[in-house]
């Protein structure tokens, strides 16, 4: 091999050393990005979860005042002029 050839070697497989550390770095920063991510969706989801828990006990509470008080659906005995 002429020294043109093993020159023009090294300097490609330099700048193809370099490409993949850039590639690597992007990958990292990709996957942080995803895992943050994922973390904000996870949260997301339990704010959305307790939401939905806080709402079932809260009807669930005024099913029951409502019920002790026997104004419960359907019953009209409670209404004036029922």
């Amino acid at each position: 091999m002429e020294g043109f050839e093993v020159n023009s070697i090294m300097l490609r497989l330099r700048h193809l050393r370099e490409y993949l550390e850039e590639l690597d770095r992007e990958f990292r920063r990709l996957a942080v990005n995803a895992q943050v991510a994922g973390q904000v969706q996870r949260a997301d989801l339990d704010i959305v979860q307790t939401t939905i828990r806080n709402s079932l006990v809260a009807s669930t509470a005024l099913w029951n005042a409502l019920n002790s008080k026997g104004i419960a659906f359907g019953d009209d005995s409670r209404v004036e002029g029922a």
